[in-house]
């Protein structure tokens, strides 16, 4: 286990007041592949989203936006490959939806330099949505073996 990994779940696990009820932890395990579906569908569709807003406002498709098109891509990648490994409770699919967090991240921090709804407001709309999936993951980490 990294360092990372290891601090996040010290926080989540241990440190952080509210934890998640057992039978629930056992739901959102055994239906994470469902429930990480609606996630790759709304992400290419918001980012593509911020793409057309550029063209609309007459602004210049910068490399940001090019960026964080190809990272929304890798991430919904990383997720999809992920689907098959959580069905079957296997550590791997766990392990690319936590990486697959810290890429949504790295799309905030591109976005900051995009023209059109960039800036620091959505990367900490995006900080605070990772601190969410973070914390779900780490409630349900236990049930996906290696």
């Amino acid at each position: 286990m990294s360092k990372i990994e290891s601090t996040l779940d010290t926080l989540m696990c241990h440190v952080f007041p509210a934890q998640l009820p057992t039978w629930f932890r056992r739901i959102v395990a055994r239906w994470s592949w469902w429930l990480l579906i609606p996630v790759i569908v709304v992400q290419p569709w918001v980012s593509w989203g911020y793409w057309d807003a550029g063209a609309a406002h007459g602004s210049v498709r910068n490399t940001a936006f090019a960026l964080s098109l190809v990272i929304t891509g890798i991430e919904v990648c990383m997720q999809l490959l992920a689907i098959p490994a959580l069905k079957h409770f296997k550590r791997r699919g766990w392990e690319l939806v936590y990486y697959s967090v810290f890429i949504n991240l790295l799309y905030g921090v591109v976005h900051i330099f995009s023209s059109v709804k960039g800036g620091i407001g959505p990367l900490c709309g995006m900080v605070l949505l990772s601190t969410l999936f973070f914390y779900v993951l780490f409630q349900i980490r236990s049930s996906f073996k290696s």
